[in-house]
């Protein structure tokens, strides 16, 4: 039982189980713009879009169909070794009178200010950019002297959103903690944003890179691990459940203004009968550049059936290492 309690309140994944659109992602009129580039192909053509062709060398993908309601092609960009998206534009056009270029260009910027925010003017261009997306419209000039619109979608976060998901920012690569509780002693994570972690086996992401499902390997067979989202795609509760050992273990949480995890409440429970919890609240104390906490101090209350609750706190201390980008 203990090694279960340690795995599950070291593990803290979060993944989108609902339908409402995630922010925290490029995004082409509201549907998600990265991942593998099978999902991403599968979204467009339920979009109307039409594929028409790719490079010889397989790393870009063309179609054809309607951006905003104007007929457009979209040239998507991936990775050769992983498959996934790496960048996209859209080109529409061409354009021979300033006209017409100019209405769909204050069209374009109207209905991309709707799904993004605000662009700034930079260099003849328009741009948005945040955490997660950077969005540029401009215009490109044509030998033949006509003008297109172009759109370049840049996702600025990992497709796996593991990482974001336990509140990191910047492209964590490996965390040591010192006093580890709530988290395990070493992570780390792939360049995509997965979790490295041999005993989360039969992964399954939704489109959005998050995390769905999964079993966790355990000395009397396997978990099943479901999870239960905010509308901002925050953890508020996920439930472990070994049917061999016939445990169940529920995990909620709740966040400050930072999103970050303010506090976990754990319960344990042997068949009906709660036989443990473990309550954890964290009052964080730095951060480091990215804005990720390095000193905690976490408050800890816990219970076992059979014996009295304790509490302490605890110190934490962590170092975060970063892949260079």
């Amino acid at each position: 039982m203990k090694r279960i309690v340690t795995i599950l309140v070291a593990l803290i994944i979060v993944c989108g189980v609902w339908a409402q659109t995630d922010m925290r992602c490029v995004q082409l009129q509201g549907h998600p713009l990265e991942g593998p580039i099978d999902s991403v192909r599968n979204q467009l053509l339920l979009d109307d879009w039409t594929e028409w062709g790719h490079s010889d060398d397989g790393e870009d993908f063309y179609f054809r169909g309607k951006y905003y309601g104007i007929r457009a092609k979209l040239a998507v960009s991936i990775s050769p070794s992983s498959k996934l998206l790496t960048s996209a534009f859209v080109s529409v056009g061409p354009y021979s009178t300033e006209r017409m270029l100019n209405q769909n260009l204050q069209y374009f910027l109207h209905k991309l200010k709707e799904h993004h925010g605000d662009f700034v003017q930079r260099n003849g261009a328009w741009v948005y950019m945040d955490d997660f997306a950077s969005v540029k419209l401009s215009v490109v000039d044509n030998e033949n002297g006509s003008k297109d619109i172009r759109v370049f979608y840049l996702p600025m976060a990992t497709y796996y959103k593991d990482a974001i998901s336990m509140g990191l920012h910047g492209a964590v690569q490996e965390i040591v903690t010192e006093n580890a509780v709530a988290e395990d002693q070493f992570l780390h994570f792939s360049q995509d944003g997965q979790i490295e972690n041999p005993d989360l086996i039969q992964r399954h992401y939704n489109r959005y890179g998050y995390l769905v499902e999964a079993q966790m390997t355990e000395q009397e067979g396997y978990s099943k691990v479901t999870y239960e989202y905010d509308n901002n795609y925050r953890l508020i509760r996920r439930t472990l459940i070994n049917d061999t050992a016939a445990i169940k273990y529920i995990n909620e949480y709740t966040y400050n203004e930072r999103d970050e995890i303010a506090s976990q409440n754990q319960k344990v429970f042997k068949g009906d009968e709660c036989v443990m919890t473990i309550n954890m609240h964290n009052d964080y104390m730095t951060r480091d550049e990215q804005g990720n906490w390095t000193t905690n101090s976490l408050s800890l209350s816990y219970w076992e059936k059979g014996s009295q609750s304790q509490q302490t706190t605890v110190l934490q201390k962590r170092t975060l290492v970063y892949w260079e980008e």
